[in-house]
């Protein structure tokens, strides 16, 4: 991997990508990701490789000559995401700097979901992040938000938090898809981990009735949940 990035570099390595390029893997993620045509089909691993070699040169050059010359693929954001979580060499003010340039330019789940996943730095600072994540509740993006909501079921459902992600799903409200099922998704999870607390949640919450209903489904879906409780919360689905 090249330390030293300029226009002509950065568009010889999107076309090594292209040079190996999965066919089949291109159309699943077209089918995970319709709003995004321009796809190469590159596996997430062999991104995250990828990533991990930019990483351990200029970084940062990279990331400005990438922002310059995107030819528009997916993997470009992926790669970008993946970049930005490997950060190590930086205090966690300019981490954050990166990630919120990052994610004000995000509108696919899939980017932004794989972009939370990796950012396993937020285990080591977590009240800071945990700053960030309601900051970025309050915006008027969704996709801001939907980051918030996965980074929160990603490395906050906690006793310590629990109370406060019933909370945000209850106050924190947007129309988008995208947002909603986060919101349903993160719900599951916390039933799984903290099932009695979820449950008086379900029973008396103000979620609207398809988030609420996505929630139950999900919840229903996860393979950790006994087939009694499955049972109950199908008879708890609002009609």
């Amino acid at each position: 991997m090249s330390d030293f990035w300029n226009s002509i570099k950065y568009i010889e390595f999107i076309d090594s990508l292209k040079e190996n390029s999965d066919e089949k893997y291109r159309e699943f993620t077209l089918n995970l990701n319709p709003n995004k045509e321009k796809i190469i089909g590159i596996r997430l691993p062999n991104l995250k490789k990828e990533a991990k070699n930019i990483s351990n040169g200029d970084w940062k050059t990279f990331l400005e000559v990438s922002y310059k010359n995107d030819q528009g693929y997916i993997e470009e954001e992926f790669l970008r995401g993946f970049v930005i979580s490997n950060i190590n060499d930086c205090d966690i003010e300019e981490i954050i700097d990166y990630i919120d340039d990052f994610i004000g330019g995000i509108d696919c789940w899939s980017v932004n979901d794989s972009l939370c996943s990796s950012l396993k730095i937020t285990k080591k600072y977590k009240d800071r992040m945990y700053r960030f994540i309601l900051d970025n509740l309050k915006s008027k993006n969704p996709w801001r938000k939907r980051f918030s909501i996965v980074m929160l079921l990603d490395y906050y459902i906690s006793s310590e938090y629990l109370n406060d992600i019933f909370n945000i799903c209850d106050t924190v409200k947007d129309d988008e898809y995208y947002y909603k099922m986060a919101v349903a998704w993160l719900l599951s999870i916390c039933f799984v981990k903290f099932r009695e607390e979820t449950l008086a949640y379900f029973r008396d919450c103000n979620l609207d009735d398809f988030t609420y209903n996505k929630a139950i489904q999900k919840t229903r879906e996860s393979l950790r949940v006994s087939k009694e409780d499955k049972y109950m919360l199908k008879n708890m689905k609002r009609i």
